[in-house]
């Protein structure tokens, strides 16, 4: 009986040491013929930088690069000032790289920068948050999984530099939204391991130790699948990427120049409305509908949402990461939050918050919130428009110069 238990064993362990050796040359033939960083790359809100590891640390290894996480604002590239579009071309000695889309949020840029190892520590990183994203619940869970990464959370799991308080709390969030998530309509398949690992690392137990240590091997082989999947896209995206040439020596910039060529633009794109809003997204989303939205937040409130908290571990992922970051204080449309009923002592209790969790953290801020009411400082309801960006572009030069 042992004889024949392990004429079946030694060939089974022989195939699984073979698999590994050949899975772990193929990971290593990726990486050593990955193409170079592309500027370029920066320009582009690429699926893979939000939810791939290797395309952030080559990006922070660059000396020329600022990179900027944030959420859908980043999707504005017809604006002029929009940091893509400002910085074209290194005028100011440097490139922009835009990380984000819609419904990145606070939890997710945590989850990023957790899972960054030791590339971003001591570098410059912009954070963006929203204002739609401080509603009570926080994160919604079908976006949060729209935007999480398996190769993300093993990766974090694994830096022996974050706290285990930071652990705790990512996991219990990513267990929490993983969970109601499962339970809505047409949900896409959770893999049920890595569930499982985010409900130990939230709140540890002797069979889930015992079964978390069973899934050991899985959790190994499924985070350097992910990795080598991770190079296969990056490879693509760098491949089809350009390099800019930064000016020996950058021209001065004349501010009142291009705040002038900014609201140019922003009368031209905003002429069919009275709330300088962009055409295009006034029409869609407003247009016709626009007595219908009166008043219609009248019972809106920011002032308790799961964000405040997914901002806090943000901030300390940044401060146990080395990172002194530029946060990006965003308002709301004054104009437009009056119309639908979103009082301005509401959106004020907002404000008040996140500046407060701010400095909380010492975090360098830039608040933007003082100029709800400037005509062309938003360009729909929520979004940087000519004149915020322009005013974002400013404080990026100062903070990437800055000592």
């Amino acid at each position: 009986m042992r004889g024949a238990l392990r004429q079946v064993a030694l060939p089974v362990a022989a195939l699984l040491l073979a698999a590994v050796a050949v899975l772990w040359g193929v990971g290593r033939i990726l990486l050593w013929s990955m193409p170079p960083w592309r500027d370029s790359v920066g320009d582009q809100n690429h699926t893979e930088k939000i939810t791939g590891t290797y395309l952030i640390k080559e990006s922070a290894a660059q000396e020329d690069t600022l990179l900027i996480f944030g959420s859908s604002e980043l999707r504005t590239t017809e604006i002029s000032t929009h940091p893509a579009n400002f910085f074209a071309g290194k005028r100011a000695g440097f490139q922009v790289d835009l990380i984000g889309r819609g419904s990145c949020q606070s939890l997710i840029h945590a989850i990023q920068i957790a899972a960054s190892g030791d590339s971003l520590e001591g570098e410059k990183v912009v954070l963006i948050t929203s204002p739609q994203s401080y509603v009570p619940e926080g994160i919604a869970p079908d976006l949060f999984f729209a935007n999480f990464s398996y190769e993300q959370y093993l990766a974090l799991l694994e830096d022996e530099d974050l706290s285990n308080e930071v652990k705790t709390y990512l996991s219990g969030r990513v267990a929490e939204l993983l969970d109601e998530y499962q339970q809505m309509p047409d949900a896409a398949p959770v893999d049920p391991a890595i569930q499982a690992l985010a409900e130990h690392g939230a709140a540890p137990s002797v069979a889930s130790s015992l079964k978390t240590a069973l899934l050991s091997p899985y959790y190994a082989l499924e985070n350097h699948l992910l990795g080598m999947k991770d190079l296969v896209t990056a490879r693509s995206v760098l491949a089809s990427g350009k390099d800019a040439q930064a000016p020996e020596q950058p021209a001065p910039i004349d501010w009142e120049a291009e705040e002038k060529m900014a609201v140019s633009q922003a009368v031209e794109m905003t002429s069919n409305n009275d709330f300088g809003m962009e055409n295009d997204y006034y029409t869609t989303y407003i247009g016709s509908r626009l007595e219908r939205q009166r008043d219609r937040d009248r019972d809106l409130d920011y002032s308790n949402s799961e964000e405040y908290d997914d901002l806090r571990i943000l901030f300390e992922i940044c401060r146990q990461k080395g990172i002194d970051p530029l946060f990006i204080h965003v308002p709301l449309h004054g104009q437009w939050s009056d119309y639908t009923g979103f009082t301005e002592d509401r959106r004020e209790t907002y404000y008040e918050n996140v500046r407060q969790i701010a400095s909380e953290y010492g975090i360098q801020m830039l608040d933007l919130t003082g100029y709800e009411y400037e005509e062309y400082f938003m360009c729909d309801t929520m979004h940087l428009g000519w004149k915020g960006w322009l005013a974002v572009d400013r404080a990026l030069i100062d903070y990437y110069y800055s000592l």
